[in-house]
């Protein structure tokens, strides 16, 4: 009777520990089928098995190479008793870690700014889920704002730029004047048009100047200007001032961009498309004398605001189309419009300079000069 009982309990056992060993079986069956259709993680069955007891080290190579790899302490017998449980959460475990190392390659630790880009801001802003182990290891500081720029030299005129590109505690960099060379860049943009050889002002009297000026839509812009090399400094101070106070300029383009024919053609260009400039080695508006534009001693800013009018019978005259609306009101609260209270007249008549808007005729409410 006893070795019946002892042979129906050895069955009876036999048939639990087949069942086990099927539920255990199916289980890793099961968990090789998600991790193979996961895609994102290729490490193998035996390996998810044991990855809560492993230490997982993160080697980085690149910035734009990350490599994993597990180094098992473990032997295969704790793979094969492992649970359901401990197999579906280091599988998890192991697709989380992937992807954390995965996002943080595509990441970037400083952002490039084209001159044409108004801002730019960096493709990783999902940083957070990255590993701590590569956080400490490499230590990208990631940032969703535009690299500050050192220097504006290289950037054409009329660039755009984002107030974080700026370093408002070192502005006297955005601020430069550089001597102009035969041959060079700048030269021949202005040779046989704005300059031309002549008895009254020599190519070294004269400094390329490049700055930066806030535009009518309030947004930060390159700007570049020629001048005397004798007021080059006192007028890279009167701008950044005047950048500063947030006072608003069209635009800021040597007069050369407008060239047409003649000096007189490029100065109605360049005022009918609203540019502020200074040197033109020319005569004064209606005279045979030579402008102080031709000295780079004169400045025109804004000159559809401030139009050039000439009286006869007590009656205004003008050329451009516009002027119509800035000759009789005068008043210093319209936009851009220059009168005695305004920061630019401030700034320039508190180093010497005269305003055209003060002379009887004619009144040149764009024109300053020295």
């Amino acid at each position: 009777m006893s070795e019946r009982r002892k042979r129906k309990e050895n069955i009876i056992t036999a048939l639990l520990i087949a069942g086990m060993c099927i539920i255990v079986a199916g289980t890793i069956i099961f968990a090789a089928k998600y991790v193979k259709g996961s895609g994102d993680s290729q490490v193998s069955v035996s390996e998810e098995a044991t990855l809560l007891t492993l230490d997982t080290q993160v080697e980085m190579t690149t910035p734009g190479t990350t490599e994993s790899t597990a180094e098992s302490t473990a032997g295969s017998t704790a793979a094969s008793t492992s649970d359901s449980t401990s197999e579906s959460t280091s599988a998890s475990s192991s697709e989380s870690a992937s992807e954390s190392a995965s996002e943080s390659t595509t990441a970037q630790p400083t952002v490039s700014v084209t001159p044409s880009a108004e801002s730019s801001e960096g493709s990783a802003g999902s940083s957070e889920n990255s590993d701590t182990a590569v956080e400490e290891e490499y230590c990208f500081v990631f940032s969703s704002e535009a690299e500050q720029l050192t220097s504006i030299a290289d950037l054409k005129a009329g660039t755009l730029l984002s107030s974080s590109q700026i370093d408002k505690n070192n502005l006297s960099q955005y601020f430069t004047a550089v001597k102009i060379e035969e041959g060079d860049s700048v030269y021949q943009r202005i040779n046989g048009k704005s300059y031309q050889k002549n008895n009254d002002i020599k190519l070294s009297d004269l400094r390329y100047l490049k700055m930066l000026h806030m535009n009518f839509n309030n947004d930060i812009q390159v700007g570049e200007m020629i001048v005397n090399k004798s007021v080059a400094d006192e007028v890279l101070g009167i701008f950044k001032s005047l950048f500063s106070d947030g006072y608003q300029i069209y635009s800021m383009y040597l007069i050369d961009d407008f060239w047409e024919k003649n000096a007189g053609t490029a100065d109605w260009n360049s005022i009918e498309a609203n540019n502020t400039s200074c040197f033109c080695y020319r005569a004064a508006t209606g005279g045979s004398k030579l402008s102080k534009h031709a000295l780079g001693r004169a400045i025109d800013i804004n000159p559809m605001q401030n139009p050039y009018v000439t009286y006869k019978d007590g009656k205004p005259q003008y050329s451009h189309s516009n002027a119509k609306d800035y000759v009789s009101n005068r008043s210093s609260k319209k936009a851009h419009v220059i009168t005695t209270s305004d920061k630019a007249y401030k700034a320039f008549t508190k180093k010497g300079w005269t305003w055209g808007g003060n002379w009887s005729s004619p009144k040149d409410y764009q024109h300053f000069q020295k």
